[in-house]
């Protein structure tokens, strides 16, 4: 009797088998727009590293351009290779020349592209020097996409997109998506990508279910990650060295006397918001004179470490026309530290934000963006200083003082509690004990300014000075009470002109002190008698010290030790150094709660969902391996789940182990799934089929896992790590 063999079951199919030979319209035109949409949105942050909108215009086309021509040309018939590499040398063409244009060599341009960029001042200037490299490289990431568009993975777009994203934060110092908003459209135009171009055929709306708690994880991800770059972001350029140009330009402090003995003189015209001009800022003092920055470098450039102190978290914006008349020298007035300057050969010190133009001439007209700290008021009665080793080069004096000014700096302010208090009193005795005039010896030496403090009455100097022994004085004093300070030579907001512009004359010129405090930045103190600009009130609940007269001969002073800044006289007297410090370290910068909430919320959300996840499959396995053949049975139906594989309903275990062992190459899936039928079907429940045996149950696992590693392996690598996490298998029967 002839038997006839039964038919061969039906191949296993994958949900992410290759896509139809045949795509529908819609399919097709899919395709094409999801990578697109993922390009155009990860230039957003290269543009913005350029203040233009045709910058915007010409990266979206670089983004855009090449992946539809090359679909194009492919359409045609026209070999991938000789597509890519045509349209590949046309794009090194256009840019030579765009570098050609600004008489540069395509391979000087392509070298120098990532220092050229980092070492200019931002936002970048409309050249194509700066232009080339960046248009060059998302119109590649466009044409390597492009080859890529059919992919079943569908990781390419999303990676050149990645890579767009990166460059334009790193461009931009961090900055250019300070919200995140760019990377959570990123996040959610990837995962409907995936959803609706996964060639999975279970339905959408499951697999949307899926991705909708992912989208939801990953934009408080991306939320909380934004708001850390925004505390700290990080800075690329620090890791490039400038071009430095050492410069030997005068110190303005020292021609205060000559602008206040010509106060009608004009020295600039400005437009704008009525801000004070910052000229120059000097912060070394040697005990001969107040020094000011030798090296300049294209705005932008990053500070040496220690050069520079963080900026408080409350800062104001200005942005200013000035045009100089009359002003000699070759520093230029800002609003503040600059963010952008309209003059390309303007450069800057890194850690002062002064700025500097090697020929300065009048007539020179610029505008220049910047910004300052402008705490406020409350925020100052308890306001800390930094440790003092953090801010040891702003407290730092030489190694011996007079001791006339030693004896005065001990005494003054020596009631304050606070370091604000402390600041607030200096000014205040400096201010109501001395006498201005334009006539004035000048000088910041040690000598002059002990003549200015503690002179005797007819001695030349004495108690007499221009806002230059004004400042300095403040700044010696307050050193020596360990206040981080630096003095500032700057010019008033000037006088209202018809044409709508303010003329800054000799007499707005002067110089004025900025003590450093804790989360508030640099803030400013008027101790010069004629002069308001920047003068507070006594913080409230303060006992208003009596005016102390300068001592007429100090006889038993001690000295200060030696140059880490702080007066510290070994006797504990709270008003030296050490006592300050102590007052105003009381412990590092406090992260705002909103900070804390932004960063550990999300992140402890992705945690607890992530163990909840891993929790419930742990348990979901545990009951499985206690059912032996049947339970390990399961764990196979649950990874066929997670790997894509399409199972019939109506076939048996056995057709499906045949057929896995077919495809996955001998790893004992028909063994398996036959010890489940016996263990599920035979009388007495198939003893020895690792229901308790303990050698038996071994044997079972390793099955089991061999099994399910195969099916592993046949998931794309860029989704194994969801393996464990799926909770799709959880709502399996």
């Amino acid at each position: 009797m002839t038997t006839t063999a039964p038919p061969p079951p039906a191949p296993l199919t994958r949900q992410d088998s290759p896509e139809p030979a045949t795509p529908s319209r819609a399919r097709r035109a899919l395709l094409l727009t999801w990578p697109t949409a993922l390009l155009l949105l990860g230039s957003v942050p290269l543009a913005a590293a350029w203040s233009s909108w045709t910058v915007v215009l010409l990266t979206a086309l670089a983004a855009v351009l090449p992946l539809l021509v090359l679909r194009g040309v492919l359409s045609l018939g026209v070999s991938r290779w000789a597509a890519a590499s045509v349209l590949a040398l046309l794009l090194v063409l256009a840019a030579y020349l765009m570098t050609s244009a600004a008489d540069l060599g395509l391979s000087q341009t392509v070298r120098d592209v990532v220092p050229r960029l980092l070492t200019s001042p931002r936002p970048y200037a409309l050249a194509p020097d700066l232009l080339a490299g960046p248009l060059l490289l998302t119109a590649l990431v466009s044409l390597l996409v492009g080859l890529r568009v059919e992919s079943r993975h569908r990781v390419e777009p999303l990676a050149g997109a990645a890579l767009l994203y990166t460059a334009g934060l790193l461009l931009a110092g961090g900055r250019a998506d300070g919200l995140g908003l760019v990377a959570v459209l990123l996040l959610v135009v990837a995962l409907l990508g995936w959803v609706l171009l996964d060639e999975h055929s279970e339905p959408v709306r499951p697999r949307l279910v899926v991705a909708a708690p992912l989208a939801v994880a990953g934009v408080g991800l991306l939320a909380a990650s934004a708001t850390l770059a925004v505390q700290r972001p990080f800075e690329p350029r620090d890791l490039v060295d400038p071009p430095v140009l050492e410069v030997a330009a005068s110190n303005p402090l020292t021609g205060l006397g000559a602008w206040a003995e010509n106060p009608d003189a004009p020295l600039l015209r400005v437009r704008g918001p009525e801000v004070p001009l910052r000229l120059v800022t000097l912060d070394t003092y040697d005990g001969r004179q107040w020094t000011a920055a030798t090296r300049v470098a294209p705005l932008g450039t990053g500070a040496p470490p220690g050069a520079v102190l963080p900026e408080g978290t409350q800062r104001r914006q200005a942005a200013v026309e000035v045009e100089l008349d009359g002003l000699g020298g070759n520093w230029l007035p800002t609003p503040g530290s600059p963010s952008s300057v309209s003059d390309r050969e303007a450069l800057v010190d890194p850690g002062t934000g002064s700025m500097y133009r090697p020929d300065a001439d009048d007539g020179l007209v610029y505008e220049v963006e910047g910004s300052f700290d402008a705490p406020d008021e409350d925020r100052l009665a308890s306001a800390a200083v930094p440790p003092l080793e953090e801010v040891a080069r702003w407290t730092r004096l030489p190694e011996r003082l007079p001791e006339g000014l030693v004896a005065y700096a001990r005494q003054v302010a020596s009631g304050a509690t606070t370091p604000y208090e402390q600041a607030v009193e200096i000014e205040q005795q400096i201010r109501s004990d001395y006498a201005l005039s334009a006539r004035a010896i000048s000088g910041s030496a040690l000598w002059r300014l002990e003549t200015f403090l503690v002179g005797q009455p007819g001695e030349s100097g004495a108690r007499i000075g221009t806002s230059e022994q004004f400042a300095s004085a403040f700044a010696v004093v307050a050193r020596y009470q360990g206040l981080p300070t630096r003095v500032v030579v700057g010019f008033r907001p000037g006088e209202p002109q018809e044409d709508g512009s303010r003329m800054v004359t000799g007499r707005d010129a002067f110089a004025w002190p900025e003590v450093y405090f804790d989360q508030l930045g640099w803030v400013p103190f008027s101790p010069t008698p004629d002069d308001d600009t920047f003068r507070r009130d006594p913080p409230q609940g303060a006992e208003q010290q009596p005016d102390t007269q300068p001592p007429d001969q100090p006889t038993d002073a001690p000295t200060p030790t030696p140059a880490d800044g702080a007066g510290d006289d070994g006797d504990g007297d709270p008003g030296a150094a050490g006592g300050a410090s102590a007052a105003g370290s009381g412990g590092g910068v406090d992260l705002p709660p909103t900070w804390v909430l932004a960063t550990a919320g999300p992140a402890l959300a992705l945690a607890v969902v992530a163990l909840l996840l891993l929790a419930l499959r742990a348990l979901r396995r545990a009951r499985q391996r206690r059912r032996g053949a049947v339970g390990a049975w399961a764990q196979v139906r649950d990874g066929l789940v997670l790997a894509g594989v399409r199972v019939a309903p109506h076939e048996t275990a056995t057709a499906v182990g045949h057929l896995l062992d077919t495809r996955l190459g001998g790893v004992g899936a028909v063994r398996l799934a036959s010890r489940a039928e016996r263990q599920a079907f035979a009388p007495g429940g198939g003893a020895g089929d690792g229901a308790g045996d303990a050698g038996a149950d071994s044997e079972l696992r390793a099955e089991t896992s061999g099994v399910l590693r195969g099916l592993r392996g046949l998931v794309p690598p860029w989704r194994r790590w969801w393996w464990h996490l799926d909770p799709r298998v959880l709502v399996r029967r």
